[in-house]
């Protein structure tokens, strides 16, 4: 990539300053003048034939399709001095920069309470449901790919585009339960502060008060020999979809997450 130091815009947004980078590209924060908002940019590396601005292409027409409340949007794409991609999202971060899901965990102890942790998951796993029923994979995902934003909710960077560079994007049965499990792995490190790898400590022994119907939830979506078959089911069997929901419980998580990525 070339060097940005004397770089101030792209089309109408001002180059603000460098964040973070995420998994795919550098990351900045940019204002728009006109309306005086801010959004992220994201800077891709140079293209180097046309078979990857082709696949990079498709991947931002990709995720311009999947407009839904927890996957990321795409507002803006173009490709810069001929052969280097840029986009532009929405910018879901606070004063000091973007922030992600583990960034939450980590400002709490490296573990969330078991309610909010569900909540979390659950907008994942509504957003994964409605990509898979778009045609569009994942593959497994990683906590760093879940953004936070001021109010609360969580949104999926991304989504689908690295398959679709690296010209998979093809979708298969085993595909999906690779991406579910992984989503049901950054739940247990949610509520227990350690990865899902063998040998598993059961959730119970390390989460405070945590209810016997996610820790069942837990141990039927990491077992090896079953696992959940599809985000849909998975979210259908989440405890609170069993029973009903307690409104101050579901006020208290969005406001702990709203009052912590301000």
């Amino acid at each position: 990539m070339t060097d940005l130091t004397g770089r101030v815009r792209f089309g109408p947004y001002k180059l603000v300053r460098q964040l973070a980078p995420s998994r795919l590209a550098e990351r900045w924060l940019a204002l728009r003048e006109h309306d005086q908002t801010s959004h992220a940019v994201y800077r891709f590396g140079i293209c180097e034939n046309r078979v990857e601005r082709r696949r990079h292409s498709r991947a931002m027409q990709m995720l311009s399709g999947l407009q839904h409340p927890h996957l990321l949007a795409i507002e803006m794409c173009s490709f810069e001095a001929g052969d280097e991609p840029w986009a532009v999202a929405p910018y879901t971060g606070n004063h000091e920069g973007i922030v992600t899901l583990e960034d939450v965990a980590k400002a709490k102890g490296d573990m969330l309470p078991p309610f909010e942790a569900e909540r979390a998951v659950l907008q994942v796993l509504e957003g994964v449901a409605h990509a898979h029923g778009a045609g569009v994979a994942n593959g497994p995902i990683g906590i760093d790919q879940l953004l936070v934003d001021r109010h609360g909710c969580v949104l999926v960077e991304m989504y689908g585009v690295g398959r679709v560079l690296q010209g998979l994007e093809r979708m298969n049965s085993e595909l999906i339960r690779d991406e579910v499990r992984s989503v049901v792995e950054i739940a247990y490190r949610l509520v227990t502060g350690l990865t899902a790898e063998e040998p598993r400590i059961p959730a119970a022994r390390l989460a405070k008060r945590l209810p016997r119907a996610f820790e069942e939830w837990l141990e039927e979506g990491l077992s090896a020999s079953a696992g959940f078959q599809s985000a849909a089911e998975a979210v259908s069997k989440l405890p609170h979809r069993r029973s009903e929901q307690e409104p101050s419980r579901v006020r208290t998580v969005l406001g702990r997450l709203r009052a912590w990525s301000r």
